[in-house]
């Protein structure tokens, strides 16, 4: 019997398995892997992409029916930016969001905003004008997630339905509907793959776009760097760096020249607060203790030079040989460990590291878990200065925050531990294909009916 050209999880993963029986049962033992080819496989990833994002649009259901409105929009957990945002800046009036008092926005996040404010059929700040938008975005999230997934699948045609930890992940329901981080996301996957294809000026083009954002594709694009560096693709990881900075400037100096310094806003926000949701530099606040917007700013930007130390050490020092995955695992755990801020919609940017990663579904669920307790957590903290009665006090959510980070160092120490399944180190022909537990597993089998 040929070998499967590509892993089937529910034979090897149980927790694939177990709920595999609800859609028919495990896959058998003389089935037709790969029959109808990767287009069935897209097509079902796809599928369960658009269900993830129906269900945060359900998940978002009281906002959407009453409008985003304080406090309700935290009892309810149903916040996002995007309506926010519209009717509390110039978006309201199809401007970009910088005028007037302006928006902290990452330049690329308010451009497309300001797209979405433009194609809107409903001006003003009504409840109608905050669904029109909301539903835009919704139907955009869509194509930026299909999109990735589908650079996932062809960045590890050998497994790709191991994408599915981005097309069908639980946050997804509560998350990706916060923010324009699918933007960065969808960026950050299509970058990879041309890299993979030996593409390094289009690699480091989109990685530079999708820096402005949110920092975190940086992770990425250093990550490749290291690896490329090692395996001898040097000036590969030139032509990437050059190429992200000079699209990352080609976007921002034109707005800096047109809009004046309201395009700083966003950075200067950044470098002036203080401790923020999420991140641990906010637990001592929590009981009483604050540190200074000074402190936290040096600890996040030393953060960011360890995070590049480690990745360097894994890189060329380490017994192993890691690809590029695990090094952006290892370095992304250590940016949000110092981070000052650690937004809800902070955990979308794991996906793409859990996509091209061989962990099994069981390790992502528990990421999951304590993904979700913080995201309601951090809402009815927020409500607490509200009503005290029914908000959480300070002291439980220091114990979300603190429930999620172990949940971000167990998922990211296990993605460093196993091998990525589409790490993009060099040309299309390095791409893995079967792993070699799963595929000895099929070679049991075939040798059992044949």
């Amino acid at each position: 019997m040929p070998r499967a050209p590509y892993v089937v999880p529910s034979r090897h993963d149980p927790v694939v398995a177990t709920a595999s029986r609800f859609l028919g049962g495990p896959v058998g033992r003389f089935a037709r892997i790969g029959a109808r080819g990767l287009a069935a496989v897209a097509a079902t990833l796809l599928t369960l992409a658009g269900v993830a994002l129906a269900l945060g649009v359900f998940q978002k259901g009281h906002c959407v029916a009453k409008g985003w409105a304080n406090p309700d929009q935290f009892w309810r957990a149903c916040y996002s930016d995007i309506p926010v945002l519209h009717v509390t800046t110039s978006l309201a009036d199809r401007q970009l969001p910088y005028a007037g008092s302006g928006s902290d926005q990452p330049l690329l996040s308010g451009l497309v905003m300001w797209l979405l404010a433009r194609v809107t059929p409903q001006a003003g700040t009504g409840v109608g004008a905050q669904q029109w938008i909301f539903f835009l975005w919704a139907a955009l999230a869509l194509v930026l997630l299909g999109g990735a997934v589908l650079a996932g699948i062809a960045l590890a045609p050998g497994d790709p339905w191991h994408v599915a930890h981005l097309a069908a992940s639980p946050v997804l329901a509560v998350l990706a509907l916060v923010s324009t981080d699918l933007v960065g996301i969808a960026l950050v996957m299509w970058g990879w793959w041309a890299w993979s294809r030996d593409r390094p000026a289009v690699a480091g083009t989109l990685l530079g776009l999708a820096f402005l954002v949110r920092p975190y594709p940086l992770v990425f694009l250093l990550a490749l760097v290291l690896v490329g560096v090692r395996d001898g693709r040097g000036r590969a990881a030139l032509t990437a760096v050059v190429s992200a900075a000079l699209a990352a400037l080609a976007l921002f100096l034109p707005a800096l020249l047109l809009l004046g310094d309201a395009v700083l806003q966003a950075p200067r926000a950044w470098w002036s607060a203080g401790p923020g949701y999420g991140a641990l530099a906010l637990l001592p606040q929590q009981f009483g203790a604050g540190l200074s917007a000074a402190t936290v700013t040096g600890v996040a930007l030393l953060g960011w030079v360890a995070a590049l130390a480690v990745g360097a050490w894994l890189t060329f020092r380490s017994l192993g040989h890691p690809d590029a995955v695990q090094v952006a695992a290892v370095m992304l755990l250590v940016v949000a460990l110092t981070a000052k801020s650690l937004s809800v919609q902070s955990g979308l940017w794991l996906l793409p590291v859990l996509a091209l990663s061989g962990i099994p579904w069981r390790d992502h669920l528990v990421w999951a878990a304590a993904e979700i307790v913080h995201f309601e957590a951090t809402w009815l903290h927020i409500g607490f200065g509200s009503d005290a009665g029914k908000g959480l006090p300070p002291e439980a959510y220091a114990i979300a925050i603190l429930l999620r980070m172990s949940g971000w160092a167990w998922v990211l120490g296990m993605a460093w531990m196993t091998p990525g399944r589409g790490a993009p180190q060099g040309s299309s022909t390095s791409l893995p294909v079967v792993p070699p537990p799963a595929r000895s597993a099929w070679a049991r089998e075939a040798s059992a009916s044949g």
